[in-house]
């Protein structure tokens, strides 16, 4: 749940960071986000123990891919928030890392529609939320594609904005109920 509320706390300061431009908003988007990513390594790792009696590797190959892109994010946030990583090449590698975790979100929910153990509701919300963050990068490839970045005079659709908002708020919320789920 804790993790939940790091993702939200960054998304705040992410929105005033955009803003004020002012670096140190920056910097805490990055420290909550790298907290968000420490904080799901637990949960992560109590699915696996629950779901892997006899170490299965359907449940070991996924739970490692979650671990390492949580990781991934761990590192690449931490040292841009402590300023020792360019944010940009921070965002590259660490959208490897989040996908990793989207990864391991989807196998979850398709392990909790064919196992039980946790509500289905759960898992319908986590592969929802999955295609929605594969919507938004598909949109986002698209508009950099036609306007070179999203640095540049022509503003992103609200369209985008919209999808972004709502999968931004997706996440959180499924993982405060996976938290929840697992009390």
């Amino acid at each position: 749940m804790a993790a939940g509320i790091s993702f939200l706390v960054s998304g705040a300061c992410i929105a005033v960071f955009f803003a004020t431009e002012k670096e140190a908003w920056g910097r805490a988007n990055d420290a909550t986000i790298a907290l968000f990513a420490a904080l799901m390594i637990p949960p992560v790792l109590e699915i696996y123990q629950r779901y892997a009696p006899g170490s299965k590797p359907v449940v070991l190959l996924p739970t490692v891919l979650g671990v390492t892109g949580l990781l991934v994010v761990v590192i690449t946030s931490g040292l841009t928030a402590l300023a020792k990583l360019d944010w940009l090449l921070s965002a590259k590698i660490g959208a490897f890392g989040f996908g990793g975790f989207v990864a391991w979100m989807i196998w979850l929910s398709t392990l909790i529609l064919r196992e039980g153990g946790l509500p289905d509701a759960l898992a319908w919300f986590g592969l929802a939320t999955a295609a929605m963050l594969g919507v938004v990068v598909a949109m986002a490839i698209r508009f950099i594609r036609i306007n070179g970045s999203f640095s540049g005079e022509v503003q992103p659709p609200i369209s985008l904005w919209i999808v972004f908002g709502l999968a931004f708020l997706c996440v959180p919320a499924w993982t405060i109920w996976l938290g929840l789920s697992l009390d």
